[in-house]
């Protein structure tokens, strides 16, 4: 035994956030701590390093323990990314070699190959390692024990990330199932115990006509079947009392996003460049890379951390010369330093600050964001770091952008507040370009790639987009036309982020109008 936890309670502005009756690390333990944004992932982690202690119980710790704590928002030296930060941090925390080690978000900025790292460092590591986490992908590769921190109480599983999402798929059912008959019984319960009691009080007394020896006789068989129907009443009432109380199932907000419509644009390219060049210092980061930006497109712009990826972001928002722009294209940055948001403003205040929309509605964006009621007036400098990326996200989705430039926008979002943003981009009308080292996020959100490798920038469509392009559709019915033209027109898009030079670059700019004219009429 590496810990030993016993019954601590840990309260922050009269809220309790993290409460465990017993808990025992062993040596060996990959445990996986997973919870909404300020659950108290965090603080457990704190608490285990001594950096907080808690408000009542004990923790002893049997071994050292090492920290690797959540990357701060702005990373030190304007050319260190906040991947080669990370990096620097994993290598230091791993250096002690064995205890107990903590970790506060270890993948967030970090590239394949760093991951593969992680994995690979964690796996080998002599003692129990403990992480927050909302890399889905590295929690099923690394963990053996999955905690949950839900409203102040504590969960235990077993088994990788999978195993624990069927096993609290299974304890929903039970709930659900258990809170149905809880309901049902006290209605029954309740149902009975009235009708007795009306039944007793019909009961009539003996009629004035009746003789004394009826009358007597009437009253003892009026008595008996009150008594008895009092009794069937009390006992109704003391079943209802002992009824084992059973609490309705927390139920996830559905929080799909539509998003804002921006000024709608009809050109198939937004942006392009050729040639473009980039230096830092003396450091060559893009050499002579050519790109254009598909209308309506998804691009994960991918490749190794400090490879240029952020700085190709900033050369677009920050309108370099070298980069073409379609008239009216309104921009939206989403970046790793949350450099959006005013810390001693509300969240309700940053949010309504550029919103296009009502406050209903951004009290609803909000909601759907896990953000409810009393919550919208915090300050943001109060914010956990995924509290603080959910706020600029939905800063940017109420914005007038056609747009958007997302810079890790998955970083240490809770696993609810990720699924939700990803169903949303994925319902989004705009253009997206963004940057993540999420494999999941990814795979679900991109329909084009754009890979930065030696310098260099390749382009290609995504597998699925190029299945749907590649499948031949044939028309069996009018009703089937539009089908044919949204498969011909997502062909073309694929020519026109692909440029080969034996194609008329203007000839697949005309038939993308063409078919977008047929497809709108």
């Amino acid at each position: 035994m590496l810990v030993e936890i016993k019954a601590i309670k840990k309260s922050v502005g009269g809220r309790v956030l993290v409460e465990i009756d017993n808990w025992r690390i062993e040596d060996g333990d990959r445990i996986g701590i997973v919870g909404a944004n300020g659950s108290g992932k965090t603080t457990l982690l704190n608490l285990l390093s001594n950096k907080e202690v808690p408000d009542s119980g004990f923790i002893r710790s049997f071994s050292p323990i090492g920290y690797l704590e959540q990357l701060p928002d702005a990373v030190a030296g304007a050319t260190v990314s906040g991947g080669e930060e990370t990096k620097r941090k994993l290598q230091k925390a791993f250096e002690f070699g064995s205890g107990i080690l903590l970790a506060d978000e270890p993948t967030s900025h970090l590239d394949k190959d760093n991951r593969l790292y992680l994995e690979k460092a964690i796996k080998q590591f002599n003692g129990a390692v403990l992480v927050v986490s909302h890399d889905r992908t590295f929690l099923n590769q690394v963990c053996t024990k999955i905690v949950e921190l839900e409203r102040g109480k504590t969960y235990f599983y077993e088994g990788n990330y999978d195993d624990y999402l069927n096993q609290k798929e299974l304890k929903q059912y039970t709930e659900q199932a258990e809170y149905h008959q809880y309901e049902k019984e006290k209605k029954r319960l309740k149902q009975v115990a009235r009708e007795t009691e009306t039944r007793a009080s019909k009961i009539r007394k003996a009629p004035k006509r009746m003789g004394n020896s009826e009358a007597r006789l009437h009253k003892m068989g009026d008595q008996k079947a009150k008594k008895k129907l009092g009794q069937l009443a009390k006992n109704a009432e003391k079943r209802l009392d002992q009824l084992d109380v059973k609490q309705a199932p927390t139920e996830l907000a559905n929080i799909k996003i539509k998003l804002a419509k921006g000024k709608t644009l009809h050109a198939p390219i937004l942006l392009s460049a050729t040639k473009l060049t980039k230096k830092i210092d003396e450091r060559i980061l893009l050499n002579q890379i050519d790109f254009s930006l598909v209308n309506h497109s998804k691009t994960a712009l991918i490749g190794g951390n400090g490879v240029g990826k952020t700085t190709l972001l900033k050369l677009i928002i920050e309108n370099s010369p070298e980069i073409q722009k379609v008239k009216n294209l309104s921009i939206g940055y989403f970046s790793q330093k949350l450099e959006l948001l005013e810390e001693e403003s509300t969240i309700l205040e940053n949010v309504m600050k550029e919103s296009v929309h009502d406050e209903t509605f951004v009290r609803m964006l909000l909601a759907r964001l896990l953000f409810r009621k009393q919550d919208v007036y915090k300050k943001v400098h109060l914010l956990s770091g995924g509290e603080k990326n959910k706020v600029s996200l939905a800063k940017l989705l109420v914005s007038d952008a056609n747009l958007l430039l997302l810079d890790e926008p998955t970083n240490y979002l809770d696993i609810p507040s990720l699924k939700a943003v990803e169903e949303a981009l994925m319902a989004y009308e705009g253009t997206l370009l963004f940057v993540s080292h999420d494999e999941t996020f990814n795979q679900k959100i991109a329909t084009h790639y754009w890979e930065i490798k030696q310098q260099k920038l390749t382009m290609r469509e995504a597998e699925k987009n190029k299945e749907t392009s590649d499948k031949k559709i044939p028309v069996k019915q009018s009703a089937d036309e539009k089908l044919v033209l949204e498969t011909q027109l997502t062909a073309i898009i694929g020519k026109l982020s692909n440029p080969n030079p034996k194609e008329d670059r203007q000839k697949l700019e005309n038939e993308y109008q063409i078919l977008l004219k047929k497809l709108k009429e």
